[in-house]
């Protein structure tokens, strides 16, 4: 298959409002997860907070990483003002991003290329701080009774909510909209959609955006992720399960890391035709080669990974790309700092890389900013596009006890522990990015930057 150009990138990351001050970020090694404010949560976080992991409805980490200050202005989309204030963080950062991505491609204006542009994002449909209030005066009326009757107190009544302007009613169409609203907003074609592969949305999202320009069906795609969950939920949720770390500090591809920091953010790419980009003349960022998917659904349990549906999307990958994975130089790993997580991945590398002789450099950025989850794939993709541009790789912070063992491929020796050179100093430079999510859904994409073979 013809080989995608990526002629666009931008993102909302914490601590970074486009791909450069990210860029900043990671390159100071800097932590951009902080504690959780009033103003993420909506109430105080400390009335949920207890430090003891299995608690009822507690949460027992007030820690993650959150856009802050951002500014949406209304006017620079084609929509009325007081609609596009109406919605949640959800449908404007979509459109900020949407339209950086745009700008960076040099399509801004270019109503005949965008008319033939689609949208497909990876998105979760867990509630959001819109959506929430949205709904809340159904949960009171089918919750308050209930209580009444329970506490045999006729005249129970919850506290009321704060008053408030009343959230629009497209709040509640969490899944898809943001897609279409990027379309309805700029003229764009009318491919839009959104999907939920879990963690791996970003890369099945790439996938299938690739399929779209493949068939003819567009000759542009505008394609990414959003991870913008209602905090107090996204706390609780992974509360329950018991993802986070007891002391707070994540720390991926280390043996003392015993879980993950949630956080939120977008990030979107511009997609071409690599042969088309080339005519056209187009500023490609780097070139998608292959991008292997698999699902292991049958493992063991749906919070279990499994190695062998993860091998299965790296041996796809580099089928598709007809490439040996001792062509990669750099690999950034899913790794978000679980000690199942990791180990899986782990163990899974070693036996597809190891059997091929491939020794490539690893690292993982989530110990920066945290886990996006749906969109942490964009977080690996923006990295590494920025670290071949700049012919540098950023430290893997936190890292003290490497997973691996001196002779294994993620070790002290491979593991990216300081700022290091982009290795062989190749023409071509080549990187691989996995993604692995709940359910079993695995992806493993592989780019390159340089004189490209078609």
């Amino acid at each position: 298959m013809e080989k995608i150009a990526i002629i666009g990138l931008s993102c909302l990351f914490p601590d970074a409002k486009n791909p450069e001050e990210f860029w900043q970020n990671i390159t100071e090694q800097k932590d951009s997860t902080s504690s959780m404010t009033v103003e993420e949560m909506g109430i105080d976080p400390t009335i949920f907070y207890n430090p003891d992991k299995g608690q009822s409805e507690k949460i027992y980490l007030l820690k993650g990483g959150f856009i802050r200050n951002f500014q949406f202005d209304a006017s620079e989309y084609n929509l009325s003002s007081d609609f596009a204030e109406s919605l949640d963080n959800t449908f404007k950062w979509s459109l900020y991003a949407a339209k950086q991505a745009i700008v960076q491609s040099g399509y801004w204006g270019n109503q005949n290329v965008l008319s033939k542009c689609g949208v497909i994002l990876g998105n979760l449909s867990f509630p959001t701080k819109s959506s929430t209030r949205l709904f809340a005066p159904i949960y009171d009326k089918t919750i308050e009774p209930a209580i009444a009757e329970l506490l045999e107190e006729p005249d129970f009544h919850l506290a009321a909510l704060p008053t408030a302007a009343k959230p629009s009613p497209y709040n509640a169409m969490i899944s898809g909209f943001p897609a279409a609203l990027i379309a309805q907003s700029f003229s764009l074609s009318s491919n839009h959609f959104c999907i939920d592969a879990a963690c791996s949305s970003s890369f099945y999202a790439i996938k299938l955006a690739s399929h779209y320009l493949w068939s003819g069906k567009a000759d542009l795609m505008l394609s990414g992720a959003i991870s913008c969950s209602d905090p107090l939920f996204l706390q609780m949720l992974f509360s329950g399960i018991q993802g986070y770390p007891e002391n707070g500090i994540s720390r991926p591809l280390d043996k003392s890391s015993r879980g993950l920091i949630t956080a939120e953010g977008i990030g979107m790419v511009v997609l071409k035709r690599y042969n088309d980009a080339v005519r056209d003349g187009d500023r490609i960022l780097a070139t998608i080669c292959g991008n292997g998917l698999s699902n292991d659904g049958k493992g063991k349990h749906l919070l279990s990974p499994n190695s062998k549906g993860q091998t299965l999307a790296f041996e796809r990958a580099y089928t598709e790309a007809k490439l040996s994975p001792k062509a990669i130089d750099y690999m950034e790993c899913h790794a978000t700092g679980t000690l199942l997580g990791d180990t899986t991945e782990f163990n899974s590398i070693e036996t597809f890389f190891g059997q091929h002789q491939a020794a490539p450099l690893v690292g993982s950025t989530k110990a920066n900013v945290g886990h996006l989850l749906v969109a942490a794939g964009m977080v690996s993709l923006t990295k590494t596009i920025l670290s071949m541009s700049h012919g540098v790789i950023p430290a893997t912070i936190n890292v003290t006890e490497p997973i691996g063992s001196e002779d294994s491929i993620i070790s002290a020796k491979n593991i990216v522990r300081t700022p290091t050179t982009w290795p062989n100093n190749a023409v071509t430079k080549r990187a691989a990015l996995s993604a692995f999510g709940f359910g079993g859904t695995n992806s493993h994409l592989i780019l390159e930057q340089g004189d490209i073979v078609k």
